[in-house]
């Protein structure tokens, strides 16, 4: 089966509840989780996604009922995603073997490599430090890292790579999160305060088999980004290709092969049908930077223009997309100035002026996400 870019684009965007909105925010989460990289955008990505959302509803599930969870995940950003599903994200997020946590460390794999020490047996060490340091309480997540450093002596025996700032291994540290032993309560980023992840949710779930978990993300993703191929599935969870093969090994029963601009490329069977018939994508939505549905791997499918793909896809403070039915055709910035939301959109063609209503609409929707009470939004060019 031959199948086209639009055809695809529709696809993932129904995958990701941007055709329509839905009703429940566990639901929108259990996708693919929601990235909240930089401070605050988790909350737009939901209001994206899920109907008729208030700060109220985001914040009681995060607080109150904890049926949603922040955590480092995939490449060891910060997600939210179901609590339900830690054992997917967390479990199912964790590298294999070690040539696939070489990846996951990044440029301090050669550190260890140098101190003779084990990824996998160093971070089980910083996983048992954490459980008692963390014991009935929370803690800021820069004193945690202080303090885990000044326990586990074998920490000291790596040296820290030019590109560091931390004598922490970062990733290593990050990987409390992907390993489910912590968990981010309140704040983002280096104001995260953190908890155990076992004492913050009120039912833990059942631990999850490694294979099963595994698989079960590699549906997540393929759901999401689907037809796709094992290379961006190694990206998209910062471990290796032969890695990934494995995990898809485990799943190969359930797997088509389509053609995608003439290349072999995997699908879910289960998917066929709305792959073969996706919903059309009505309204607008502003996605902010490093939004789900922006992280697909193949970026040339969500946007053939090189010089737009450079304007969206930025390496510092990118922007967010502006998607009107369905399609990426503009970025977006906003700025709280006194008790006031603004946005500027700029489009990568015409002026947007007949759905500037309903941009409106959604910026000052959006306004309340931002502790603002009004919203104002501007056009470039």
């Amino acid at each position: 089966m031959a199948i086209g870019r639009e055809q695809v684009l529709a696809f993932r965007l129904a995958s990701h509840g941007l055709n329509r909105r839905i009703k429940r925010l566990v639901e929108a989460a259990a996708r693919c989780g929601v990235q909240e990289t930089p401070l605050g955008t988790a909350a737009l990505a939901f209001h994206a996604r899920v109907d008729a959302l208030s700060t109220g509803k985001l914040e009681k599930a995060l607080n109150r009922d904890r049926s949603l969870l922040g955590l480092w995940a995939m490449r060891g950003a910060p997600h939210v995603v179901p609590a339900t599903d830690l054992g997917v994200f967390t479990t199912g997020a964790m590298p294999f073997d070690a040539a696939s946590f070489r990846q996951m460390l990044g440029g301090w794999a050669p550190a260890l490599d140098k101190a003779g020490l084990d990824p996998f047996d160093l971070l089980d060490r910083l996983v048992r430090a954490t459980d008692k340091l963390l014991d009935g309480e929370s803690m800021d997540v820069n004193e945690l890292r202080d303090r885990l450093y000044a326990r586990v002596r074998s920490l000291h025996k790596i040296e820290r790579p030019d590109s560091a700032r931390d004598d922490m291994p970062e990733p290593l540290f990050r990987g409390l999160g992907t390993k489910g032993a912590v968990c981010i309560v309140s704040g983002r980023g280096t104001d995260s305060v953190m908890a155990r992840t076992d004492q913050w949710l009120k039912r833990v779930p059942e631990p999850m088999d490694p294979n099963a978990a595994r698989a079960e993300l590699a549906r997540r993703f393929l759901h999401c980004y689907g037809p796709s191929i094992a290379q961006n599935f190694a990206e998209w969870t910062q471990r290796s290709l032969a890695d990934v093969r494995q995990i898809l090994e485990l799943i190969e029963g359930e797997l088509i092969e389509v053609k995608m601009a003439g290349k072999k490329a995997l699908l879910l069977a289960a998917d066929e049908h709305l792959l073969d018939s996706p919903p059309e994508a009505k309204g607008v939505r502003l996605l902010p930077v490093q939004d789900a549905f922006l992280q697909q791997r193949d970026r040339a499918t969500l946007l053939p223009d090189q010089t737009a793909r450079r304007r969206l896809w930025q390496a510092v403070r990118g922007p967010g997309a502006l998607l009107v039915d369905g399609a990426v055709t503009g970025t977006w910035r906003g700025r709280v100035k006194g008790d006031r939301w603004e946005v500027e959109i700029e489009p990568f063609g015409r002026s947007p002026t007949r759905v500037m209503d309903a941009i409106v609409q959604e910026v000052e929707a959006m306004a309340q996400f931002k502790g603002c009470s009004s919203a104002v939004v501007a056009v470039s060019g």
